[in-house]
């Protein structure tokens, strides 16, 4: 392995991108195991044991409207937002780690997965305005979109190092 593509480091981007995505994968996969978790209860968790597990008061508001929700949703409905949310953890954890290995086509990969989750953040802002956080994850994902296409290439050209590297050594 050559001096230069030893010291070369990765961008203070790239990591931030990495671990953006394994939060979001660690995110949905853990809701994908509530989900699936619940679908499996013989009985439905109530306001009081919801408070008990998140060790807040029962009267808090969103305990009361997170077992409204929870009462409102048939099981079959958990199970399908579980196997979703395991996938969408899954290639959310799959993208991080392509680019953690700085795999030549990881950053290609990350556009396109990126470029598609856009019109989804769109289609959400319209449907509600008022919520900052539709903003926010847009804003997001187009800097990282934008930084990405930028910078495209750099794992090829690591990969253009190796390849060198491995045919006069």
């Amino acid at each position: 392995m050559s001096a230069a593509r030893a010291a070369r480091r990765m961008s203070a981007g790239f990591i931030a991108i990495i671990l953006f995505k394994y939060f979001k994968g660690i995110v949905f996969l853990l809701a994908g195991v509530a989900a699936v978790h619940v679908a499996r209860l013989s009985t439905l968790p109530s306001v009081a044991e919801l408070a008990r597990f998140f060790r807040v008061a029962p009267e808090n508001e969103l305990i009361r409207w997170l077992a409204k929700l929870i009462q409102e949703v048939t099981p079959g409905q958990f199970i399908g937002f579980g196997v979703v949310s395991l996938f969408v953890g899954a290639v959310f954890t799959a993208e991080a780690t392509f680019l953690a290995f700085r795999i030549w086509w990881s950053t290609y990969f990350t556009i396109v997965l990126t470029m598609l989750g856009l019109p989804l953040e769109i289609y959400e802002i319209f449907r509600k305005p008022d919520r900052p956080r539709y903003y926010v994850l847009l804003a997001i994902n187009t800097v990282i979109l934008i930084y990405l296409w930028r910078r495209r290439n750099e794992f090829r050209f690591l990969e253009t190092e190796r390849e060198i590297e491995d045919s006069v050594g």
